[in-house]
């Protein structure tokens, strides 16, 4: 069976899906259908959903293509992916997309209100969060650790063949950053592929719809089990984007801002030496 050797390992909110959406159409690329396989991230998750035949089918459609890829945003948290990874595909070239981390945890808040947040203010979120175990915690400031989990993809990979892609400038300039990722993987370059602007802030319609859509009933449950899981999984999108619309994320109150800017500024400092690239101006004003 075809094996992926491209993975997009993450951070969530960085434009993963825009990549994603990019390279799958690009004649040299096969990304599989499905985004988010959650497949190599076994720490994050209670217990593996799909076997390693199952994985492999989502590639099963790739012919000669000389890049067969997936993208999994919670592959660059994850403690034991990249070496898992590593292990089932030594080759492998890997994409980590990165941004400013104080704007990551507020779009994961966003995120997260319509499933698993109950509450809305974005400060008092954060510091639920802090005390929060097992299933309740969302984990916005592990989300968030860049340099260390860069630094677990260069140790099993080495940097050579870890791209690495800034949030700001995918938004300044799509194309070039499109241009320099077809060239670190080695397929020609297309003039007329768009990077699509995708996953923008969502607002659901129904919030009881979501409830149950995030929350299904026993009897959902068990109804949905008699349907194959790639089906079932496109329907549960389906209907998510149906009860949805895009419109503009509140923006952050400047006080706490800046009270996370100066908390990320560690770490911050910590990823341009990393990279060899100042990234301060995401903790000044």
């Amino acid at each position: 069976m075809t094996k992926p050797n491209l993975f997009i390992v993450g951070a969530p909110r960085c434009g993963t899906r825009s990549l994603w959406t990019y390279l799958k159409g690009h004649s040299d690329i096969f990304m599989s259908a499905e985004k988010e396989l959650y497949f190599f991230d076994s720490d994050l998750r209670e217990k593996q959903k799909m076997s390693m035949e199952e994985y492999l089918g989502h590639f099963s459609a790739a012919s000669d293509q000389k890049k067969i890829g997936e993208a999994t945003a919670s592959y660059l948290r994850s403690r034991c992916a990249a070496q898992a990874i590593k292990a089932f595909s030594s080759s492998a070239q890997i994409i980590v997309m990165l941004r400013n981390p104080v704007d990551v945890m507020h779009s994961l808040h966003a995120l997260a209100l319509y499933g698993s947040e109950p509450i809305t203010d974005f400060a008092a979120a954060l510091e639920a969060d802090s005390v929060r175990t097992g299933r309740e915690r969302i984990g916005y400031r592990e989300f968030t650790d860049f340099s260390e989990q860069v630094r677990r993809y260069f140790d099993q990979f080495g940097r050579e063949n870890v791209h690495i892609i800034i949030y700001d400038d995918l938004e300044a300039d799509a194309a070039g950053v499109g241009r320099n990722t077809l060239r670190f993987l080695g397929v020609r370059e297309d003039s007329t592929l768009k990077f699509p602007r995708v996953n923008t802030n969502r607002k659901i319609r129904s919030p009881q719809l979501e409830q149950m859509l995030c929350h299904p009933p026993p009897n959902l449950l068990r109804l949905g089990a008699l349907i194959p899981r790639q089906i079932r999984r496109r329907i549960w999108h389906r209907l998510l984007n149906l009860n949805g619309t895009i419109r503009p994320r509140e923006p952050i109150e400047p006080c706490v801002r800046k009270l996370l800017q100066a908390e990320v500024a560690p770490k911050v400092d910590r990823l341009s030496k990393l990279l060899g690239r100042d990234l301060s101006s995401w903790y000044k004003d």
